[in-house]
């Protein structure tokens, strides 16, 4: 049976059940489903909720539950892999790594055996008055579908591209989509409105979230992104012809639901203010909104399961973070290890957004392997602004160890360099957008190599990890 999103409720239920919660209260989409779970948040909880009752847009009782917090920790991914809750550190990066190495093509299968295709929905009726799309923020500009990957194809190679991209919903038959020239789903979408086409997308509401992890994936341009969601799911994805354009733009068969729509690269409409996942707004300042102009985006088909979730995401927070963070670890790792064999562990911390702050554990072989590592770092990733390079025997998925090698290994004089007029994230509320400049550090944490240094006290590491607190109580 091919892995789904019910797949994954199952996983969950399996290894981890207090990872899931069903609310079997009615709720309304438009700002409430999100402050229940910020209450959770302040808690420290983030389970994976499914609101059964949520409204629709238009203020209706919603046919679909409303899915938040899929991502919302490392070990709900760890159950995803299959693997065992204690590996949710760096054993769940490297898994993750090792997956995106052994690529597996799609396989197409007819629309009568696609679970997607059971309900299809056209013409008038086909919008977003019925689904429960939601408004996160206060002063967001209206409600987003956030929780979905966007599929866009390449007219010229025709190869696939997978993106979490937001859209702006406007109305029933109208939103904006956040396209930006210089990512791979935007530049597909420019290449048809260049041709004086409307770009078909396809926007793919609830899946296993191994399909989400290869959505994810940051690489060349131009590979087929399936072949990537295939190797994070460990198998092909099912792919079935769109309803619109058959053939020629093949979706996901077991999704819960596939949105298909027209973009006009060349029809501009405001879009924004949304909270990103700095939890600050770009274009929202000083109590004004800076207006921002995105291609105008338009449903065609809805397809769906009859009994499909429809997935959100809870931007700004602990899933958004994760989501984003865990293939970076994966990818970030396998390429500063041709620069440094000794790297240990990598870690985009939450503090960091997932995006701008990095740690890199490492066994070095020579002095000045660390300053190496860390440019390596900067290298694959644009988004980064600060990387931290810290001794193997400094956990990187503790802020308070890492803080220690800061606090006792460095002199800032000599730890730290800059690279400036760099490109950074125009989210990033220090970066100004127009120029899209920014900054890097790198901290080298590490002791000096070849020159004795101040010893570690430890109690006995053998005695520690057979230790079971359970046998003295």
């Amino acid at each position: 049976m091919a892995k789904d999103f019910r797949t994954f409720i199952r996983q969950l239920e399996a290894a981890c059940p207090e990872e899931l919660l069903w609310v079997p209260g009615r709720i309304s989409s438009d700002l409430e489903a999100a402050t229940f779970l910020r209450k959770l948040e302040l808690e420290g909880k983030a389970p994976m909720t499914i609101f059964r009752r949520p409204t629709a847009l238009d203020g209706s009782d919603s046919a679909f539950p409303l899915v938040f917090n899929a991502f919302s920790s490392r070990k709900k991914f760890c159950a995803a892999l299959g693997m065992d809750m204690a590996d949710y550190k760096m054993p769940l990066s490297l898994k993750l790594k090792d997956c995106y190495a052994h690529r597996i093509e799609p396989v197409t299968v007819p629309a009568g055996e696609a679970p997607v295709k059971e309900v299809t929905v056209t013409g008038e009726a086909c919008g977003f008055d019925k689904l429960p799309i939601p408004k996160h923020h206060e002063h967001d500009g209206g409600p987003y579908i956030l929780g979905g990957a966007l599929v866009t194809r390449d007219p010229d190679s025709g190869a696939y591209n997978l993106a979490m991209i937001r859209v702006h919903v406007k109305g029933h038959k109208i939103a904006a989509i956040h396209a930006e020239p210089h990512h791979h789903s935007g530049m597909n979408v420019k290449k048809y409105g260049e041709r004086g086409k409307k770009a078909p997308v396809a926007i793919v509401i609830g899946h296993h979230p191994g399909f989400f992890l290869g959505s994810c994936w940051e690489g060349p341009y131009g590979t087929n992104e399936y072949e990537i969601a295939g190797a994070a799911l460990g198998e092909a994805v099912r792919l079935t012809p769109s309803q619109t354009w058959g053939d020629e733009l093949l979706v996901p068969a077991d999704a819960e639901m596939i949105i298909e729509c027209e973009v006009d690269w060349n029809d501009r409409i405001e879009e924004g203010p949304v909270g990103e996942h700095t939890r600050h707004y770009k274009n929202f300042k000083g109590g004004q909104v800076i207006q921002q102009l995105d291609p105008r985006l338009t449903p065609v088909a809805i397809t769906h399961r009859k009994d499909a979730y429809f997935q959100s995401l809870f931007i700004g927070h602990a899933e958004h973070c994760l989501l984003g963070s865990i293939p970076k670890e994966a990818v970030i790792f396998e390429k500063v290890r041709a620069t440094c064999p000794g790297i240990q562990a990598v870690h985009m911390t939450p503090g960091g957004c997932g995006r701008y702050i990095c740690y890199l554990s490492l066994k070095q072989r020579v002095g000045g392997e660390a300053r190496d590592a860390i440019m390596a770092a900067f290298v694959c990733d644009w988004h980064l602004k600060y990387v931290i390079a810290v001794d193997e025997d400094v956990d990187v998925f503790s802020d308070s160890e890492v803080l220690w090698a800061l606090a006792t290994r460095t002199q800032p004089d000599r730890a730290t360099f800059v690279i400036p007029g760099a490109m950074g994230a125009t989210v990033d509320p220090t970066v100004d957008s127009r120029t899209k400049i920014s900054a890097k550090m790198g901290i080298d944490c590490t002791k000096p190599y070849g020159t004795p240094f101040s010893e570690v006290c430890e109690v006995p590491l053998d005695m520690l990890a057979n230790m079971r607190i359970a046998d003295y109580l």
